[in-house]
């Protein structure tokens, strides 16, 4: 009778319906349909203040200008400025392992075991 059996993992499937055809060396063809729902974001595994995260970017020469978080799970842009004039509206308050982050900043430096560049970085949080 022969069945068939897999999983299959597609990065970045967008939600929607999908169809599969397999065909075997024979010609003959098998189709089905399969329904690909987005996935829920899983939260970084720590999460900490923006500011005890880039303390010590803060601390080299303020070369930290600012960070920038893309939410998936809500399709918004989070970010945070050290400067007290930013203090009341940075909406980027806790970050932590697993987030990928934009940092500008103004100065060579060494960060979570690699190197931020003068200007923007992305990078992933350890």
């Amino acid at each position: 009778s022969g069945g068939l059996e897999f999983d299959v993992t597609v990065p970045l499937l967008n939600p929607g319906t999908y169809t599969v055809t397999l065909t075997n060396a024979t010609g003959f063809s098998a189709s089905t349909t399969f329904t690909a729902v987005a996935a829920k974001v899983v939260a970084a595994s720590t999460a900490d203040d923006t500011e005890t995260i880039f303390a010590d970017v803060i601390a080299n020469d303020d070369s930290l200008v600012r960070v920038w978080r893309f939410s998936n799970a809500d399709q918004s842009w989070n970010f945070y400025d050290p400067r007290p004039a930013f203090a009341s509206a940075n909406t980027l308050v806790k970050t932590g392992a697993g987030d990928i982050v934009w940092v500008n900043v103004t100065a060579e430096q060494e960060f979570q075991g690699g190197t931020l560049f003068p200007g923007w970085n992305l990078i992933s949080l350890n």
